[in-house]
Formats: structure tokens, C-alpha cells, sequence
């Protein structure tokens, strides 16, 4: 488990995701890729769930959540999600409803998918 937090949890994440997990593990990974070959780079955090019983890969740390929820984060996102003051929070209505990362400083996030190496979403 890492020190101290990493994201921090609105209300209705820490009311709702214990209950939706339904014995699986949230992962919180991330997209990067250079567009074209320009230096113009793009990127996307991808919030899943994954059943318990899966294999995790050793770059995925469990990071602090609330009490019955268990939580995996891509390593090189932790110090990302500190500095930016991730966020945890609950978008959208009814079976639609999931959660999703609000970062606090975008440019801390550019910065980083600018100097990441290409990371395919389909990986994990």
C-alpha cells in the first residue's frame, strides 16, 4: 500500500463505489500517444473495474480507498495523481453511473503525458 493519499474521495464515491464493487477491484490506468509523429501528445485516464481474482500486473499498486474497496493504481500514476490533486467522484445517472478522476492541475497532466511513452488502453 502506498503512504499516505493518493486521490482524495468525494462523498458519493466513498457512499457508492463500496457497493458497486461487488467483490471486484477498481484499476486506474492511463491512455498516452504522440499524435502523427508531431510532438503533439494526447493522453486519457481510464477508470475500470477488474474481477479480484485476475492476475495484476506489478506496475499496478494498491493505493488508500475507503472501507470496502479495494483499489489499483499504474505506478507511474501515483505521483501524478498528488500533484494534481486527483480527485475521485461519480458521473452520470442510474446504471450510467460511474466513477471517474477530476485532476486539479491540468498542466502537471500535459507534462506528463508530453514526456511518457506511448501507453496503448487496450494493454490491460
Amino acid at each position: 500500500m502506498t503512504r499516505g493519499a493518493v486521490v482524495s474521495w468525494s462523498e458519493a464515491a466513498r457512499r457508492e463505489l463500496p457497493a458497486m464493487a461487488r467483490g471486484r477491484r477498481l484499476v486506474v490506468d492511463y491512455f498516452a500517444s504522440r499524435c502523427c509523429g508531431s510532438n503533439v501528445s494526447i493522453g486519457d485516464l481510464s477508470v475500470r473495474w477488474q474481477p479480484t481474482d485476475a492476475p495484476v500486473d506489478p506496475e499496478f499498486v494498491p493505493v488508500e480507498a475507503p472501507d470496502g474497496l479495494r483499489v489499483r493504481v499504474q505506478e507511474d500514476l501515483v505521483s501524478v495523481l498528488k500533484a494534481t490533486r486527483g480527485r475521485v467522484e461519480m458521473r452520470g445517472w442510474g446504471r450510467f453511473r460511474r466513477p471517474v478522476i477530476e485532476l486539479g492541475d491540468g498542466a502537471t497532466w500535459l507534462d506528463f503525458i508530453a514526456r511518457r511513452r506511448g501507453r496503448s488502453p487496450l494493454r490491460h
